[in-house]
């Protein structure tokens, strides 16, 4: 049962997120599932049974629905007065700065906004803000901005695609952007002593990595160790997509996982509870020092629950798992389902390793096991089956050489990323201490540069296709998972 509620809550955030269902048909359909409970008493045991799924079914909908309803997604913003005007305001940066290669991005929760008659509007709505690189701020500072607010707009590409980036801030809280904006600081210290102790130390960190390793190859470890990718700049991070490798610069499971293991590997002469309370306490904090996006908090969430099940002794069925993971997501913030594609290709990729890597792997029997060569062959091409079709509709682009360079580059990862926070923490105390493991470390990134680069050179490895219907790519999945489905029965 707990299934059939949980598909059917699911099922109903995507229906409330495309059509805005009034209070009373909700309650018209708890009125009827109540009704079909009541009724399902007077049949047979097997009619019986088929109509309390349909019900759960049906209350799981409703849930969903209902939950959609009461969200952000169809409300009004205080701010819809000053659309397209320039304002003054004042409120708190409420999220690491976003460095790109021209300017930064804030996202600031606005207190208050003063109104040209003197009025004073009190609130507490985001706003995401353009500015220059320079002067930096930093999360917790209370600041002073003059926005000129404008509604996001979908991004058109040249192919006819477009991106939802409305959806996109919405999902964050954010319902208008400025670009034209300038910022004076009014004090600092008024954000969350957590949060703000844990991106002091990710600041730290990554400098102290900076110090010792020159570029690309210090942005690709910071890449690996905490998600920051957008340093890389954009042709490096179009090497990445064009040979679908852009997953392990985006924390992961995978990459979270190799955290927690290090974590009790290094903990192991101490007691077991003690040694996997700070595994655990690791996967929190490094979660939280990544930022907290919607993959990194998939996959802790799934290696939290998975490290749980192995402490207690208990069968960890990774579908449950997922499914529960999902819901727990969605529960807060319903409009992941649709509007956020990290959360989207996240779950892809889970289901792939999940559900398609089991399938796989006994055609590949006759690979070799040595370096994880097996492995990682047999979830590669699993996860390229479940997330390809939607990489291609949201990009246009079909890497061919995707599984030979994910092949030659993910069995280098777990030590790259071991020497890597070797090097950082060894810079933090001595400079010279850094050195001997940076060498190690630079060598590796080196080389996964490379491969990446050489990859994404081929003329013929990568295929631009066009834009096509949301419709093609349910067609399309319903295919490959009735294919794995008689796949699976052989």
């Amino acid at each position: 049962m707990i299934p059939t509620i949980t598909f059917g809550f699911i099922s109903g955030i995507g229906l409330g997120s495309f059509f805005n269902v009034d209070i009373w048909t909700i309650l018209a359909g708890f009125v009827l599932g109540i009704v079909c409970f009541l009724y399902s008493f007077h049949l047979e045991e097997k009619d019986k049974k088929n109509l309390l799924i349909v019900t759960i079914f049906l209350f799981g909908i409703l849930f969903g629905v209902g939950r959609v309803a009461v969200s952000n997604l169809y409300s009004t913003s205080q701010l819809s007065s000053f659309a397209d005007k320039k304002v003054v305001a004042e409120g708190v940066i409420v999220s690491e700065a976003d460095v790109r290669e021209k300017n930064t991005k804030y996202t600031i929760l606005l207190e208050k906004v003063f109104q040209p008659g003197g009025e004073v509007l009190n609130t507490d709505e985001k706003i995401l803000v353009t500015v220059p690189i320079y002067p930096e701020f930093s999360y917790g500072d209370k600041v002073r901005v003059t926005v000129s607010l404008s509604e996001p707009q979908e991004i058109k590409n040249d192919d006819g695609r477009t991106f939802d980036y409305g959806g996109y801030l919405r999902v964050r809280g954010i319902w208008y952007t400025s670009r034209f904006t300038t910022m004076e600081l009014l004090s600092s210290g008024s954000g969350n002593t957590i949060k703000t102790l844990l991106f002091k130390t990710k600041r730290f960190f990554t400098n102290s990595i900076n110090n010792v390793l020159p570029e690309p190859e210090s942005s690709l470890l910071s890449g690996l160790l905490l998600g920051t990718k957008q340093s890389l700049g954009k042709e490096i991070l179009n090497e990445f997509q064009r040979t679908g490798t852009s997953h392990i610069v985006v924390l992961s499971g995978y990459n979270i996982a190799i955290v927690a293991e290090s974590i009790m590997s290094a903990l192991s002469f101490l007691p077991k509870n003690i040694s996997f309370g700070f595994g655990a306490a690791g996967i929190i904090l490094f979660t939280m020092l990544s930022g907290g996006g919607a993959s990194a908090v998939r996959a802790a969430i799934m290696v939290l629950v998975a490290l749980f099940a192995k402490r207690s002794n208990r069968e960890y069925k990774a579908t449950r798992v997922l499914g529960f993971t999902i819901v727990l997501m969605l529960a807060p913030n319903p409009l992941l389902l649709v509007y956020d594609p990290s959360f989207q290709l996240s779950v892809l990729a889970t289901i792939g390793l999940v559900f398609v890597s089991p399938i796989l792997e006994p055609y590949f029997i006759n690979v070799t096991e040595k370096f994880g060569l097996r492995e990682i062959l047999s979830t590669t091409i699993a996860t390229q089956i479940t997330v390809l079709p939607f990489l291609i509709y949201n990009t246009g682009i079909l890497s061919l050489i995707s599984i030979p360079v994910n092949v030659l580059i993910l069995g280098t990862i777990p030590l790259t990323m071991f020497l890597g926070f070797v090097t950082g923490i060894f810079g933090l105390i001595n400079f010279y201490l850094s050195i001997l493991p940076a060498i190690f470390t630079y060598a590796l990134l080196w080389y996964q540069l490379n491969i990446v680069h050489l990859g994404s050179s081929l003329s013929f490895g990568v295929i631009s296709l066009p834009a096509f219907s949301p419709i093609y790519l349910l067609i399309i999945y319903s295919v490959i998972f009735a294919s794995l489905y008689k796949l699976s029965k052989k």
